[in-house]
């Protein structure tokens, strides 16, 4: 008689990190205060900056376009980046440490 051996093996699937709002209501802003003093600048550019004061990663989708004029003082960074968005009608969302932005 012979015997049959199976092996099976199993993997676990870990699920990818679950986006959650930047910008919401509840958003606690906490981020380093800066200085800011634009006209007329490139929204990409802005973005940028702000991901590397705060030390996160950031994606900008094709379809954000448009300059910004802004003029803040010790606001905090991510502060900042919520009150660009908003007045570009731009969602934020966070995954782990990059924040992707696109239209809303």
């Amino acid at each position: 008689m012979r015997a049959l051996l199976a092996i099976v093996i199993v993997t676990a699937v870990t699920p990818a990190a679950a986006e959650r709002e930047f910008c919401g209501a509840d958003a606690r802003h906490r981020g380093k205060a800066i200085d800011l003093d634009f006209q007329r600048a490139e929204i990409h550019d802005v973005f940028r900056m702000l991901a590397e004061t705060g030390g996160v990663n950031v994606v900008i989708a094709e379809q954000v376009r448009g300059r910004v004029t802004i003029k803040l003082r010790r606001v905090a960074w991510d502060r900042a980046l919520c009150a660009i968005a908003a007045v570009h009608q731009l969602a934020v969302t966070a995954e782990d440490n990059i924040l992707l932005v696109r239209p809303r």
